[in-house]
């Protein structure tokens, strides 16, 4: 039938179907599948998928074969991105260029999308979108194998951010084992998370906490880096999904939070009997099928997800020429082939006296570049020599301020050394001060931290080990960074700030504005959690893994690169 939308969202949990004609809802359905099938947003099993969405359509009797697209965020990357003005042919290569460069990923592992969006004067404006190759391959195969063609696609969370009528608000979607939060500035989404729950057996009172842990920390960091337009407590909060119907719930939320906290309404008309909070993915994916002029909603993102190499190819004009028009063509070609002998031997003449004078202008340019780069060096020379007889006067204050500060420091860490407190050693590199010993109880360590905090001399102190020997002795590792610290020292502070839970630093290495970091986390997601938290800071340039190993007892050695 005409004007009908077929859209289809997948996730680890279910795949959802519903058919829609303009603002009416008319087909929904819904096939829950088995743990295993399909993990952090990758199709494992793809033929039992492709035979579960075949049945799924054949129950429902949807005959069309070209689909809407929904999948969850879950490993999905999401930014906008700020230029100086830029030329349209100069845009995809700068965003290109930028996302390798602030993304933690390389991309040649995800499919990037892009689009413009409003910016201020003299400046262009990107939202720039990664999925992983490895969720988008194996998805498009089972589509693909089950006849379905993918005209419109995107994530979770910014299809659900597109119903949202307020320009500024905050969205919560919470399914069985994950969950979205975004914070809408001004229609734009920043930022997008969609993090997994610890357990799919939580109750809706512990998804709730763990809920509002991480809307909590995205609030304090965007208010944090934008103190010029914070989200105040008048922004509400919009909830879909599996709490929604829990009122007592989101009314508890909205005390702790201080924001209204409101189910986000369906833009279409639903049935009775349809549960719109668990269809709300396929009704916006619906919704964004609709003319813009009838939707008149606030965000500014649009942007179809569909990865190139799977998007419709357009038919060549030369595939479907009729047979008149290519004898017409044949005998141009013929023709042009006549005119070209004819002027064949006059075009060789003529190359011949072109080469001649092409090699005498060869020899006058590499004379020249060969003049232009001696002059090039010695100018080179002369300007390295007078950096250097400026730049070392002003090393060797830099190194005496240094070394009063060093001094200072190490005295006070001695100095606040409590009794019976003994020292292993102290390293003091690069502003950040490194303190192992033994204690006869934590008591005495904690009294050393506190100690070291009051003497005014250092910025952030951190214990990252603390065991107890068989003396029944305390053993110690503390890390902390001077007062007189420099730019590195201030990274080290959000390095060291950012630590997770259950994770443990055995040491951290500072040199140059790069920190290497060696730590010991309960399992990998603890170690890309602590990857999210620094990569959300926008401090470092560079985050690598350098290694990461799974311990005999279950636990994760990583090592870390930043810069």
């Amino acid at each position: 039938m005409a004007n009908r939308t077929v859209t289809l969202y997948i996730d680890d949990t279910s795949l959802r179907l519903m058919v829609t004609q303009g603002r009416q809802i008319k087909e929904w359905a819904e096939s829950p599948l088995k743990p295993g099938l399909i993990e952090d947003n990758v199709i494992l099993d793809e033929v039992e998928i492709t035979d579960r969405i075949k049945q799924l359509f054949e129950v429902q009797k949807v005959e069309s074969k070209k689909i809407v697209l929904g999948i969850s965020g879950i490993r999905c990357l999401t930014r906008p991105i700020v230029f100086p003005r830029l030329p349209k042919e100069m845009l995809d290569e700068a965003v290109r260029r930028e996302a390798q460069r602030v993304l933690p990923v390389s991309l040649e592992e995800i499919y990037l999308s892009w689009q413009t969006i409003p910016a201020a004067a003299e400046q262009t404006q990107v939202f720039i979108v990664g999925i992983p190759r490895k969720t988008a391959d194996a998805l498009f195969r089972v589509l693909q194998n089950a006849g379905l063609k993918v005209g419109f696609m995107e994530i979770k969370p910014l299809i659900l951010a597109g119903i949202v009528k307020d320009t500024t608000a905050i969205m919560i979607d919470v399914q069985p084992t994950e969950f979205d939060t975004v914070l809408l500035v001004d229609g734009i989404p920043r930022p997008v998370r969609s993090t997994r729950f610890a357990s799919g057996t939580l109750s809706s009172s512990e998804k709730l906490s763990t809920i509002k842990s991480e809307l909590t920390r995205s609030l304090a960091y965007y208010n944090t880096n934008n103190p010029e337009k914070p989200l105040n407590a008048g922004v509400p909060v919009y909830i879909s999904g599996d709490l929604t119907d829990e009122i007592e719930l989101y009314q508890s939320l909205s005390v702790e939070l201080g924001h209204p906290v409101l189910p986000l309404p369906s833009p279409l008309e639903c049935p009775e009997g349809l549960d719109p909070s668990r269809y709300m993915a396929n009704i916006a994916l619906a919704f964004h099928e609709i003319s813009p002029k009838e939707k008149g909603v606030a965000t500014a993102i649009t942007l179809n997800a569909v990865p190139a190499v799977y998007q419709t190819k357009a038919v060549s004009l030369t595939n479907v020429l009729p047979l008149p028009a290519a004898v017409v063509t044949v005998g141009l070609i013929f023709f042009l082939v006549m005119f070209a002998r004819s002027v064949a031997s006059d075009i060789t003449s003529i190359n011949t006296k072109l080469t001649s004078t092409n090699q005498l202008f060869q020899q006058r340019q590499e004379q020249r570049q060969e003049m232009e780069g001696t002059v090039a060096a010695l100018q080179k020379k002369i300007s390295a020599i007078t950096a250097s007889s400026v730049g070392l006067t002003s090393v060797l204050g830099v190194l005496e301020t240094q070394a009063t500060a060093t001094n200072l420091d190490l005295a006070a860490a001695m100095g606040s050394l409590p009794q019976n407190v003994n020292l292993g050693s102290i390293s003091y590199v690069a502003s950040v001060l490194t303190i192992t010993g033994k204690s006869p109880s934590e008591k005495q360590v904690l009294s050393y931290i506190t100690q070291l905090d009051n003497s005014g001399r250092f910025a952030n102190i951190v214990i990252t080990d603390m065991t107890r020997d068989a003396n029944d002795e305390i053993n110690f590792t503390l890390v902390g960074t001077g007062q007189t610290q420099g730019i590195g020292a201030s990274n080290m502070a959000i390095a060291l700030g950012s630590l997770p839970a259950g994770v443990n630093l055995n040491n951290v290495t500072s040199d140059k504005g790069t920190l290497v970091i060696d730590g010991v986390a309960p399992n990998a997601d603890k170690v890309f959690a602590y990857l999210r938290a620094l990569e959300a800071s926008d401090k470092f340039t560079e985050i690598t893994i350098t290694s990461m190993t799974k311990t005999l007892e279950g636990n994760t050695n990583f090592a870390l690169f930043l810069r």
